[in-house]
């Protein structure tokens, strides 16, 4: 924590935005007075109604790109004057910041930039949204600090981190050049306005098939939990399991997980554009080069150990085929201390605590420990649920374990985890969109 530091924050994210909607804006009313110059003269019987809808949907644009522009220019200028004031800098599971009341967060994760001031006491860091948060210091070591902190803070259980790939040569230059060199080839032969419409026409096209290759290559986040790593975009969740990866190779730009079946994993942490633009390095390259290594340590802490050994309680807290409601009943009778004797199994609360606190264990034995323990109504054991359930990479397994802690568990999810959660391949499945 660090008291009373003077803060500004500069939300550049809505900047942005409002420039990227501009930007799409006057590109649909480009392609829809292209479109309407190339099809109207082609369907004569239907030409008054085409340039009654053409002309609707032009002026909409027009009014969205008219109020969009009028905007900007407030929203830049609020934006660099930011707000500011004395604050209480919190790095927990994020970047908390406390002034006058208001409390604002910013996603560990996002923090992806950061910059010293020549003085040495401000730090600037952004987010890959574009905010600016400067931070003003007092000690000479709290921006050391404060970056460690962002480095290796956890967010519920959880260690997260932006992961990049390398830029496509494709996308709005594809659009521009395509275009270009189309009207000039029909410019020779045709009308310059028809030339150019079929410029753009084509373009849109050759744009639409680059947002088809490019698609899955969004912002991904990599998520480490204490049962294997999450990688995470809009697309879905890739969920590998330590169990499953043989070794870990450090790299320039991060690490490479090599899994059991020879497939290599490459984890870019460091921006690449960090080695390309000298003006970014310095503290920027220091947090990224952190987080590589706190990655590193986390990886190398989990990866190697022997197989959990669940013993007794393992071979206890197996599904064998039940439904979700007899497992349940089942397991709670085995916890039950009126229901056992010598002659019967019994299954102590110490045991299905080891077995759901042990991440290497498969998701059937930790999911069947929590249905177990659900009876429970001390709130130490309430935390401990808690607890496990927010330390997994797993989306599918995290779910599962929420809804056994609280007795119940319906089949669906308990399929979707156990069909990957706990099993030593990677899966692949649908998600919401990364945080």
């Amino acid at each position: 924590m660090f008291k009373r530091c003077g803060v500004v924050v500069q939300p550049y994210a809505s900047v942005r935005a409002l420039g990227r909607f501009l930007t799409a804006t006057l590109t649909w009313l480009l392609i829809l007075f292209s479109a309407a110059r190339l099809i109207v003269p082609l369907a004569e019987p239907l030409a008054f109604g085409l340039v009654m809808l053409f002309a609707t949907l032009g002026a909409v644009l027009g009014l969205l790109g008219l109020a969009c522009l009028i905007y900007t220019p407030f929203a830049w200028l609020r934006a660099v004057v930011g707000s500011s004031g004395a604050a209480v800098v919190r790095v927990g599971g994020a970047l908390s910041i406390e002034h006058s009341g208001d409390r604002s967060s910013f996603p560990l994760a996002s923090l992806t930039s950061a910059r010293l001031s020549s003085s040495g006491g401000e730090v600037a860091l952004r987010t890959d949204d574009g905010d600016i948060i400067r931070v003003r210091l007092d000690e000479p070591g709290d921006a050391e600090r404060l970056l460690g902190a962002i480095a290796t803070g956890r967010a519920r259980g959880t260690w997260s981190a932006r992961l990049y790939d390398a830029p496509l040569p494709l996308g709005r230059r594809l659009f521009v050049g395509v275009a270009a060199l189309v009207t000039l080839v029909c410019w020779a032969v045709i009308d310059l306005d028809v030339a150019i419409s079929l410029g753009v026409v084509t373009g849109v096209a050759a744009w639409a098939l680059a947002a088809l290759l490019r698609e899955g290559s969004g912002r991904r986040v990599l998520v480490v939990g204490h049962d294997g790593v999450s990688i995470r975009s809009d697309g879905g969740e890739r969920f590998i399991s330590f169990r499953s990866i043989e070794r870990v190779d450090e790299t320039c730009l991060g690490v490479e997980l090599v899994l059991r079946g020879g497939e290599e994993v490459a984890l870019t942490i460091v921006p690449p554009q960090l080695l390309r633009d000298p003006t970014e390095t310095g503290l920027s390259m220091v947090l990224a080069e952190w987080r590589r290594e706190h990655l590193l340590g986390l990886l190398r802490k989990r990866i190697g150990r022997d197989d959990p050994e669940a013993g007794g309680a393992g071979a206890l807290l197996e599904r064998r085929g039940r439904p979700a409601p007899a497992w349940r009943a089942a397991l709670r009778c085995l916890m039950a201390e009126a229901g056992a004797d010598y002659r019967t199994a019994k299954l102590t609360r110490e045991q299905a605590l080891a077995v759901l606190e042990d991440g290497g264990a498969p998701a059937e034995l930790r999911i069947g420990a929590a249905l177990a323990l659900s009876s429970a109504r001390d709130r130490a054991t309430a935390e401990r649920l808690r607890i496990a359930a927010e330390g997994c990479a797993s989306c599918d397994v995290r779910i599962a374990l929420e809804q056994a802690a609280d007795g119940e568990v319906d089949e669906g999810t308990l399929d979707r985890a156990l069909s990957g959660g706990g099993a030593a391949q990677t899966v692949l499945r649908s998600t919401a969109p990364a945080a």
